[in-house]
């Protein structure tokens, strides 16, 4: 285990010291909070990780108006976030990429991917956000953690990517591949394409992933579609909705913001089921200072199975500083 300790610690060291020359951005964000999670009527308070990471990135000019950049971001929490979210979301299991250190803590990639960028828009290989994300969720997607639990697809970060993001005049767009390593096929896993463009003051976007594995509530391998309309204000109210569909699966999202405060709601007409899940989210956020903020989230989530003991409700109170 020493060892492995050491090994990560070189390779950390290397990929911050590298980008040093080249006038890297070395950056930390800490987020640790406590949570009470209450499923069928047993609760559970603990104190956790949201998602505090350190990455370096770093550009360089190429010439030509061209420019070269690269990032790694690594999730460092002392309990794995993923295996804490599966009390909210039982399909949320995913823990690949962790890399477990002498304390029991884990290191997880957020980000890895390098490109060039110019006039003609950027070229992206690696993992982060891509075309999906970025058109189709992003925009209604303003809460800091209770999010993406009752749409029909909500990926943040997605690795084994190429992506392209360009645009002209007030219209931007996009377009991801995926190539995943299988043994019996050259052709993409999945393509993404997505768009936004104004309306007055609203932004109108949308995005279609084609797939060639099976994925819904039905198991088929139908084009996902997802439509987001933001911006709108009335008074001091701003509004985001967006709709998600794939065969019969369809999930609907509001997003409200008032000053520092959020309401997010997710529904979600789950075919197979014959369910309609609903998740609420209630937050705000506060500032306490250069680089120091809390932020607070009330989490219900109705899974409409007819058994009160599949319902959660999720209280958190999060302290997050950035150390730059």
């Amino acid at each position: 285990m020493k060892l492995k300790n050491s090994a990560i610690a070189l390779a950390v060291a290397g990929v911050v010291a590298t980008p040093m020359a080249a006038q890297a951005d070395i950056y930390a964000s800490a987020r640790i909070g406590v949570e009470n999670v209450d499923t069928g009527g047993v609760s559970d308070l603990r104190m956790r990780s949201f998602g505090s990471r350190f990455g370096v990135r770093s550009e360089t000019d190429l010439g030509n108006g061209m420019t070269g950049f690269g990032r790694f971001e690594w999730d460092v929490d002392f309990a794995d976030h993923n295996e804490d979210d599966s009390k909210i979301d039982p399909t949320d299991t995913d823990a690949d990429g962790n890399i477990s250190t002498e304390d029991g803590s884990d290191i997880d990639l957020r980000h890895r991917y390098v490109g060039i960028k110019g006039d003609f828009g950027s070229l992206t290989i690696g993992q982060t956000s891509h075309t999906w994300y970025n058109f189709a969720v992003a925009p209604t997607d303003n809460p800091w953690w209770g999010s993406g639990y009752n749409m029909v697809r909500y990926s943040i970060r997605t690795d084994s990517a190429v992506s392209y993001a360009g645009g002209t005049g007030d219209i931007n767009f996009g377009a991801t591949v995926y190539f995943e390593r299988e043994d019996d096929e050259d052709a993409p896993d999945a393509i993404e394409i997505g768009a936004s463009f104004p309306i007055g003051d609203m932004t109108l976007g949308g995005a279609i992933r084609t797939t060639e594995t099976t994925h819904g509530s039905e198991g088929t391998d139908d084009n996902l579609l997802g439509i987001v309309i933001s911006g709108i204000q009335a008074g001091p109210v701003s509004m985001g909705f967006g709709v998600q569909a794939q065969d019969e699966d369809t999930s609907l999202v509001a997003d409200f913001g008032f000053g520092n405060a959020y309401l997010h709601i997710e529904t979600l007409s789950d075919d197979s089921a014959d369910a309609d899940p609903m998740l609420i989210n209630i937050g705000y956020t506060q500032s306490l200072g250069r680089k120091t903020t809390a932020w607070y989230e009330l989490v219900s989530n109705d899974a409409d199975t007819g058994d009160s003991d599949d319902d959660t409700t999720v209280l958190r109170a999060v302290l997050k500083y950035d150390i730059e």
